[in-house]
């Protein structure tokens, strides 16, 4: 299913038509190594030497040169598509999932932590850009065509014992499935304290100060220092788990030696078989053992790259996402507001507030007093629609708010956040962020209301000073009119 997805999702980026032509070249390749070098590699060696054809030997030389160097280049060509390819995917998800982020509702935030989204936007948006490019293509492309190719060439030589064979490699598979189960739940687990210790990073470094002040960076790198461990021990133990499984499977393939030796011997000695044949199904079935744990290597790789597409696939479904535009347009002056019986809880149980109403009336000025917690702050979330109600109504110009879109809701709304947010830019900037149409002469004559006008021309470049680089040239109580 997830796979199935994760197609589609290809086929809307076009990767699709890119990934078709890598894969036909890397069969071309396949193709090249394990069929056509060898045929000629036999008729020199079988035919042209002992013949002392000296024609046939040259020509057929410059051939084995001519297809090895054109096999040298289609290498290099699918390794720098594959890397490319993969460079690209991983920057168009990190770009895709940065989107999302802006759009999605605000529970998101309220559910994940920072680690969470450090981890979508680095660590899975790298593993997910590798799933087809590198992983797909070398366990499928590289190493069950191979396999197969071996396999088919096994058939003809001995059937009984090639089914022989195949048989174990069957029971070698599924056993490989049983125990990669307990990978995912393993990788699961890796995935959850990676997070963890990426959320104790960020509250390091947004806390840095509070922690020096309290004098307690011992004690937080101590902390780190466990989660670190954990992370390391969890990561030795999928190890441990690959290894032994990869150690059954080569123990069980290993029965495959001794079955051509044995039965191949008896049909030996019964003159159905030949010597350098034995050898020959020893030699094709080492092919086998090696492209198959070629395979399974890569099954682990797999594994992280389905479980990071799957975090991203998530966070793109239109279940994370606002519908900023479902609704009719807010286009006229708002004249009054209500709220009407509103109850809400972030967590759907514990009421932030209850049955709580009030009118408020173009050019009135309303102020709401509480202790922290009291419902302030979620009440203007609830009027900007950054969260929908529970229970209630609340009403613009005696329409409910969610009649109207959410976009023309916030057009209305003028939000000054306890937190100052500053663009990397000028003066002008961060002021044109939300508002592009207003002109320069219209932000003066609001600083001039604010009594900043002098101060800001004071500086070198006036309104065009970047402030992000300097953010102490002005309060934070001043600068949060941006």
């Amino acid at each position: 299913m997830i796979l199935k997805e994760i197609k589609s999702l290809y086929k809307k980026t076009g990767y699709h038509k890119k990934l078709m032509i890598l894969f036909f070249i890397i069969i071309g390749t396949v193709v090249i190594e394990v069929m056509t070098i060898p045929y000629i590699e036999i008729q020199i060696l079988d035919k042209y030497i002992p013949q002392s054809d000296i024609k046939g030997l040259v020509i057929f030389v410059a051939m084995y040169i001519a297809i090895f160097l054109l096999q040298c280049y289609m290498v290099l060509m699918h390794c720098d598509m594959r890397c490319i390819l993969k460079r690209l995917i991983q920057k168009d998800l990190r770009e895709k999932v940065f989107s999302n982020l802006q759009y999605v509702k605000a529970k998101f935030y309220d559910e994940n932590n920072t680690g969470t989204i450090l981890q979508l936007l680095q660590d899975d948006t790298s593993k997910a850009g590798e799933l087809f490019p590198i992983v797909i293509t070398e366990m499928f492309f590289m190493g069950l065509i191979r396999f197969t190719v071996y396999l088919v060439f096994l058939l003809f030589i001995n059937v009984k014992l090639t089914l022989a064979i195949l048989s174990l490699y069957i029971i070698g598979f599924i056993i490989t499935l049983i125990v990669n189960r307990k990978t995912v739940e393993k990788i699961n687990q890796i995935r959850k304290i990676n997070m963890d210790i990426y959320s104790y990073i960020n509250e390091g470094i947004q806390s840095f100060f509070t922690i020096k002040t309290l004098e307690i960076i011992e004690k937080r790198s101590k902390e780190l220092k466990i989660k670190l461990e954990e992370f390391s021990k969890n990561n030795i133990k999928l190890e441990k788990i690959i290894s032994i499984y990869q150690r059954v499977f080569e123990l069980i393939i290993s029965i495959s030696t001794i079955i051509i030796i044995y039965f191949g011997g008896i049909e030996v000695l019964e003159g159905i078989m030949t010597y350098a044949t034995i050898t020959l199904m020893i030699g094709y079935s080492s092919q086998l053992e090696y492209e198959f744990n070629w395979f399974i290597k890569h099954l682990t790789d797999f594994n992280q790259s389905v479980i990071s597409y799957s975090k991203i696939l998530q966070l793109v479904e239109n279940e994370h996402k606002e519908m900023l535009e479902d609704g009719e347009v807010l286009d006229e002056k708002v004249e009054k507001i209500e709220f009407e019986n509103v109850s809400f809880a972030y967590d759907g149980h514990k009421n932030v507030i209850k049955n709580f109403s009030f009118k408020a009336n173009k050019n009135e000025r309303i102020a709401l007093i509480g202790r922290t917690g009291s419902g302030k702050t979620t009440i203007t979330n609830l009027l900007s629609r950054l969260y929908e109600l529970q229970k209630g109504k609340i009403l613009i110009n005696g329409r409910e708010n969610k009649e109207y879109t959410i976009k023309s809701i916030r057009n209305k709304i003028g939000y000054i956040m306890q937190e100052v947010q500053i663009v990397p830019n000028t003066i002008v900037d961060n002021i044109k962020y939300v508002n592009n149409d207003i002109t320069l002469e219209e932000i003066e004559e609001i600083f001039k209301q604010l009594k900043l006008h002098e101060k800001i021309m004071s500086f070198k470049d006036g309104y065009y000073t970047n402030i992000y680089s300097n953010p102490n040239l002005l309060s934070t109580r001043r600068t949060s009119i941006n």
